[in-house]
């Protein structure tokens, strides 16, 4: 049921992704979702848990040769990109998660702790927006653009 839904999450919207169709993909009753999940929310909780547990190891793995600050956060932004782009949960994560966004920007801020939280939200907000501009419009670059942006923080910079 989780490979299904995760399917069905990365194709489409939330809003979109009817139970009958993750059911049916799955091959169980929509019966044993609600058994095993209690509903719609409940499931795509659990796929957006176990997704950014992916992605947050992805974005370790890239942080972790620099020091904390810019260069560490462009790293973890740009390998979140990529491994997003890779497993085709794009759509999934360029929408904030029903528990917000706590783990992924409390990972974040890890990387840059001396400022305010709002550093880590205001960059996992770019994120989020250029993963939905890529959606929205495949021909844009917006790896290229978040780049930019994360360049301009002075990631670039030794």
């Amino acid at each position: 049921m989780l490979a299904a839904a995760a399917e069905a999450f990365a194709k489409a919207p939330y809003k979109r992704v009817g139970v009958h169709e993750v059911c049916a993909k799955a091959g169980v009753t929509t019966g044993a979702l609600y058994h095993h999940f209690g509903g719609k929310p409940e499931l795509y909780r659990a796929v957006r848990t176990q997704q950014e547990t992916r992605l947050l190891a992805a974005m370790a793995e890239a942080a972790q040769g620099a020091a904390p600050g810019p260069k560490a956060v462009r790293a973890a932004l740009l390998a979140a990109w990529d491994h997003v782009q890779a497993d085709g949960t794009a759509q999934l994560f360029a929408v904030p998660g029903p528990r917000g966004e706590t783990a992924i920007g409390d990972f974040l801020h890890s990387l840059w702790p001396w400022g305010p939280e709002a550093v880590a939200a205001v960059l996992l907000g770019a994120w989020r927006g250029a993963l939905a501009e890529s959606l929205e419009h495949p021909g844009v670059d917006a790896r290229l653009v978040l780049d930019g942006i994360l360049r301009g923080l002075g990631a670039d910079r030794d």
